[in-house]
């Protein structure tokens, strides 16, 4: 499954960007890492698109790795939307 994940942070842009790219081992348990994409929307919001995401896998390792515990302090919550290829109307 691809998703795309809406970050709402609580520190800033910068302090939970340098965390989420020391996690990047972690997201390879979980997802195509070569794939993900993240971009800065203002400096409370993030988003992360992820791809071939194993949705059990990940939540065990938000919820029970060091790094799910480091990134609550930097994380309000995060909006998860399910992303699928669309046929463009007309073709």
């Amino acid at each position: 499954m691809d998703v795309l994940a809406v970050v709402h942070i609580k520190s800033n842009y910068d302090a939970w960007k340098t965390l989420f790219d020391e996690g990047q081992v972690h997201r390879e348990e979980f997802s195509d890492e070569s794939r993900t994409r993240v971009a800065k929307v203002d400096d409370n919001t993030a988003m992360v698109q992820l791809f071939d995401v194993d949705m059990q896998k990940m939540a065990e390792t938000l919820n029970n790795s060091s790094v799910g515990q480091e990134m609550a302090e930097h994380v309000e919550k995060r909006d998860l939307y399910k992303l699928e290829v669309m046929t463009p109307p007309g073709a």
